[in-house]
């Protein structure tokens, strides 16, 4: 997924949800030059959905060539770190916690968590920035 050296990893609950599109995405969107003068080789989201979902979302959004977009169709790379999350309740069923991450030659030196699914305060663009 990040075989670069420098890499940003944003982890989404799902394609086509409200935070997520018009939110989060749109903040990693509105940084990628910010990003890239810092050294990342590339930005990734990630989300439990299968490939043709993400696809169709990337172009969707516009951000195709900016942002790549991996489905983590399972949710097995999620529960690898512990950061698995049930919306059931939701009508989203196994999803992600909502978190990003900034990777350096496979380890990860930042990782911002949302406390609360919905919420939209440390995972965005400009706190990973700052963390940098």
């Amino acid at each position: 997924m990040c075989d670069l050296k420098l890499c940003v990893l944003f982890f989404v609950q799902g394609a086509f949800t409200g935070v997520c599109s018009q939110k989060h995405v749109p903040s990693f969107m509105n940084n990628c030059d910010k990003f890239k003068e810092k050294g990342v080789d590339s930005i990734v989201c990630v989300s439990v959905n299968d490939p043709y979902t993400m696809n169709a979302w990337a172009e969707k959004l516009g951000a195709k060539g900016k942002i790549k977009f991996y489905g983590d169709f399972d949710g097995k790379f999620h529960k690898t770190l512990g950061l698995d999350l049930d919306l059931t309740g939701a009508l989203l069923g196994p999803r992600s916690q909502r978190y990003a991450a900034l990777v350096e030659d496979g380890n990860i030196k930042v990782l911002n968590v949302e406390e609360v699914p919905s919420d939209f305060k440390v995972s965005d663009a400009e706190t990973l920035l700052k963390g940098m």
